[in-house]
C-alpha cells in the first residue's frame, strides 16, 4: 500500500513506524512520570550518599528527552541548588556537586523562549550558592 503525500510515495511501513515511534515516546513520558517521582524523593529525603549519586546520575541520563515542564514546572532545579549541589547544613558531600553542575548544565541547556525567565533564575541561584561554597 502506497500514500502520495505532497507528491511523494510514501509506503505505508513508514507509517507504521511513525505511529510506533509516536506512541513509544508517549508511553515513556508518561513512565517517566513515576521515574521523576522516584528521584525527587531520593534527593530530598535520602541520607544514602550512594543512593543520591546514582540518583543523581540516572537524572542526568534521563534530562536530554523528558518533558520540559519536569525541569522547569517542579522544584527540581531548587533542589539541584539547594538540597543537593551545594553545601548545606545537613550536607557537605563534594561528590554530588559535580553530578549536580551537569544536570543543571544539561536543564541550562534545554533553551526554550517560554522558560527564559527560569534561566535567569537558575543561573543567578546557581552562582550564588557557588560564590558561597567557594569564599
Amino acid at each position: 500500500m502506497r500514500f502520495v503525500v505532497t507528491g511523494t510515495w510514501i509506503n505505508a511501513d513508514f507509517w507504521n513506524m511513525i505511529l510506533f515511534n509516536s506512541i513509544f515516546f508517549y508511553s515513556m513520558c508518561n513512565e517517566f512520570s513515576q521515574i521523576f517521582q522516584l528521584c525527587q524523593f531520593v534527593m530530598e529525603n535520602s541520607q544514602n550518599a550512594p543512593l543520591i549519586q546514582a540518583t543523581l546520575e540516572t537524572l542526568l541520563r534521563f534530562l536530554n528527552w523528558i518533558p520540559l515542564g519536569y525541569m522547569y514546572e517542579t522544584k527540581l532545579i531548587s533542589t539541584l541548588i539547594y538540597k543537593v549541589c551545594i553545601t548545606t547544613e545537613k550536607r557537605n558531600v563534594p561528590m554530588f556537586w559535580k553530578v549536580s553542575l551537569k544536570c543543571l548544565t544539561e536543564i541550562a541547556g534545554a533553551s526554550v523562549s517560554q522558560y527564559e525567565e527560569q534561566h535567569v533564575t537558575l543561573f543567578t541561584l546557581t552562582m550564588m550558592q557557588l560564590k558561597q561554597v567557594m569564599f
